[in-house]
């Protein structure tokens, strides 16, 4: 029972100069965020305008998010292939989803990429 009250002593002693750093770590790192940019459309005090900006702005995110989605399901449907095919030894599973998975995000990027600026008008 000594021992390991004496090794929550030493925790604790570890633990707390770091836990003076973890507590100023906040304020260094908001000190370097970038302000915040205005709207890039309808800035002008124009109702239906700033609505359209933020709408614009909105579908820009969203491409971003379905961008991302694609990348995050790749790399599942990746780790899945990559287990079957070393269960069976079969590598052209593998291969497959390899190649398929590229040229879906590929299409995926350039859609976004496309679309992004015929969406905001």
């Amino acid at each position: 029972m000594k021992s390991i009250m004496n090794l929550f002593r030493h925790a604790r002693g570890a633990f707390a100069p770091s836990a003076a750093v973890l507590i100023a770590l906040p304020s260094v790192a908001m000190a370097t965020l970038p302000q915040q940019e205005s709207i890039t459309e309808g800035a002008d005090g124009d109702l239906f305008g700033t609505i359209q900006g933020v709408g614009q702005e909105g579908f820009s995110l969203g491409f971003i998010a379905l961008a991302a989605f694609a990348i995050l399901v790749y790399i599942v449907g990746l780790i899945w292939a990559f287990n079957e095919s070393k269960k069976r030894g079969e590598w052209s599973v593998l291969g497959a989803v390899l190649g398929f998975g590229v040229l879906m995000i590929v299409v995926v990027i350039w859609l976004a990429n496309y679309g992004d600026p015929i969406m905001g008008g």
